[in-house]
């Protein structure tokens, strides 16, 4: 790494112009490897640019010209096509999380064989970036999510444009209102599209850089929609990784089988009130859902069929929604017309006794009161069956 730090310094100062790359040798053996080309025209170009790995943070070819047009070449592992890398120009402020933003000194890309960067020293943050992986996500954007693209544009327009610069409170006000309106507008979006676009890799990209506003149970939810064909990909692997550092981030607890299931009281809609303790003596199935859950409302014909063949047997069946909305919970209940009872948890005081995370949560529990299992599907039915037969 000295030896490389002394050959870059060196083309600084002579003016002849290497490419100072990290790379080794030893780790293609045996990989299959993809060329890429980076070509760059930024204005006003100062100092080297550093391609930096956006996973591992190494670096992996740094490059100096004085020319506005130079190119970034080389060869990474096939593993590599697609995931996150970042120019880094360290000649300005280090952190590009960071303002004043006309020191933003990184650009990420998604990296693919083609890749085009045009724009100025001074406002990289703006810079725009080009290849076919891009391209086909914003052109996906274009189509199906276009408050997205609002959102960036009204953004930068906030930094750059005619609407930046010394905002007075009235006006930041409505500026910051505007925002928080154009990401709830985003938000409803991914909530009411993801099942039309469960076969697209670029539903699971938005998800991924968008759906952490929905918090960690809707994203989920939206999670389960998506079809098995792109789990493969890229962009669902993305996805994947948001998740499980959102979990890792609230460090739920859980509940486990064989523990006591928490007892609670719940109103239907006619404000009657319920307790599981109501039930004891009976095998019991608690159903977290929500209105707007669509792997819930993929559930519901499987859940109906339970209730016709097992509750003349002793099994009872409850539904609990975690809706917020009383209206919402009410017009999804009386459209699905399910006939087990309904009960909403509005405070959400029970769906965190039982430490839920993610629905659809089924909880089976046993007619002492004691949790079986938490099952959904095939697995959840067996489990009824073995148990209504003892």
């Amino acid at each position: 790494m000295k030896n490389l730090l002394a050959i870059c310094i060196l083309s600084l100062v002579t003016g002849i112009f290497f490419s100072c790359s990290s790379e080794k040798g030893d780790t293609k053996q045996e990989q299959e490897m993809f060329s890429y080309s980076i070509s760059m025209d930024i204005t006003n170009i100062q100092g080297p640019v550093i391609l930096l790995d956006g996973t591992t943070h190494k670096p992996v070819k740094t490059v100096y010209s004085k020319s506005p047009a130079f190119k970034i070449e080389g060869e990474l592992p096939m593993d590599k096509m697609h995931n996150r890398f970042v120019l880094h120009f360290p000649s300005k402020y280090y952190d590009p999380n960071m303002f004043p933003v006309n020191q933003v000194g990184s650009v990420y890309i998604d990296m693919d064989r083609e890749t085009k960067l045009t724009g100025h020293f001074d406002t990289l943050m703006m810079a725009k970036v080009e290849n076919e992986y891009t391209n086909k996500l914003h052109k996906f954007k274009e189509q199906n999510f276009p408050t997205i693209i609002e959102l960036k544009n009204f953004i930068m327009d906030g930094v750059y444009g005619k609407s930046g610069g010394h905002r007075t409170e009235k006006e930041q006000i409505a500026y910051a209102k505007k925002g928080n309106a154009l990401s709830k507008k985003i938000s409803n979006a991914l909530v009411e599209k993801t099942e039309m676009f469960a076969k697209s890799e670029e539903m699971a990209i938005i998800l991924a850089s968008k759906g952490g506003g929905l918090g960690f149970v809707r994203l989920d939810s939206l999670t389960q929609l998506l079809d098995e064909s792109i789990h493969q990909t890229k962009g669902y692997k993305k996805l994947l990784a948001m998740l499980d550092y959102m979990r890792s981030y609230n460090k739920p607890k859980s509940l486990e089988a064989g523990q006591v299931a928490p007892d609670f009281k719940l109103e239907d809609a006619e404000g009657n009130a319920y307790s599981l303790s109501d039930f004891k003596g009976k095998y019991v199935v608690l159903d977290f859902w929500a209105s707007w859950c669509g792997p819930c409302k993929k559930e519901m014909p499987f859940m109906k069929e339970l209730h016709e063949k097992y509750h003349a047997k002793g099994l009872e069946m409850i539904a609990i929604s975690t809706d917020k909305d009383r209206d919402a919970w009410l017009k999804a209940k009386n459209k699905l017309n399910m006939p087990y009872l309904q009960l909403h948890d509005k405070n959400q005081e029970v769906s965190n006794a039982y430490y839920v995370r993610g629905i659809p949560y089924v909880v089976f529990i046993n007619p002492e009161g004691v949790i079986v299992a938490i099952e959904r599907g095939e697995a959840l039915e067996k489990l009824i069956k073995q148990n209504l037969k003892s």
